[in-house]
């Protein structure tokens, strides 16, 4: 009975864990003169990126340097490193913005959102000008 409480437990938790798992983008584009084909606004039919399975949680990072060189690489990671989100940090004319995600191929293109709830606001804006 034991055997057999252990044996489903075991088939639950890797059960659980292959639900979980997902897949991300993975590459690295490190400047004009360097690696192309994961560049920040990556074309994914250009095909020079690998589709990893398996991972807890993808990520992207786009590292700027003295205001011009960009580095960019998207990862699967094995393990949840940080809650899902973006965050960037600066020092000088050196940047790294970096963004974590849990859903599949979730690391492709840079969010969206601030210029959306921008165009929102202005529009909310000019209605409350012009009514």
């Amino acid at each position: 009975m034991r055997a057999r409480l252990i044996t489903v437990l075991l088939a639950l938790a890797v059960a659980v864990q292959h639900v979980a798992a997902i897949k991300c983008y993975q590459c690295s584009y490190s400047g004009p003169l360097g690696l192309q084909g994961c560049e920040d606004e990556f074309d994914l039919t250009d095909n020079r990126y690998v589709i990893e399975e398996n991972c807890q949680q993808c990520s992207k990072m786009k590292t700027v340097l003295n205001d011009e060189q960009i580095l960019v690489q998207r990862l699967c990671l094995p393990v949840s490193l940080a809650d899902n989100g973006c965050d960037e940090e600066t020092s000088n004319s050196n940047s790294v913005h970096t963004c974590y995600c849990n859903k599949d191929l979730c690391n492709s293109a840079p969010r969206r959102t601030a210029g959306a709830l921008l165009l929102i606001s202005v529009g909310y804006a000019a209605m409350y000008l012009l009514y």
